[in-house]
């Protein structure tokens, strides 16, 4: 199975994917903010990254960023997760980057992800 990287602040919600996936078969890394995640995704180099927006040392947009614009980093699928309420529009923000896949709301329902994930990576 893939091995995925979940990059948030938010542990509760991170043990609850990491369970989730776990049992499924993949390999899950965690990562509590930006700037581990980003030494993980160059180290590990998962198949997918889950990404939160909002952390307290770097933002989403701004890892989405720094992973686009890494080499090693930059073909990585990402999907965008995010309790916060946008506007509409917002997503289309991220879409100007590369490996920006999709952009999930939270809660969001872990089937539904899976479903998500599984058509990104089968590609």
């Amino acid at each position: 199975m893939p091995a995925i990287l979940m990059i948030d602040d938010d542990k509760d919600f991170c043990g609850l994917v990491f369970e989730h996936f776990s049992r499924l078969g993949y390999t899950v890394t965690l990562a509590h903010n930006g700037a581990d995640g980003l030494k993980l995704a160059a180290s590990a180099r998962p198949e997918l990254i889950l990404l939160d927006v909002m952390m307290p040392d770097m933002n989403g947009i701004e890892v989405l960023r720094e992973l686009a614009g890494n080499d090693e980093t930059g073909t990585i699928p990402v999907f965008i997760l995010s309790a916060k309420y946008f506007d509409q529009g917002i997503p289309d923000l991220f879409t100007q980057e590369r490996n920006f896949k999709d952009f999930v709301p939270k809660p969001v329902a872990l089937g539904r992800l899976q479903q998500k994930m599984e058509a990104v990576l089968k590609k």
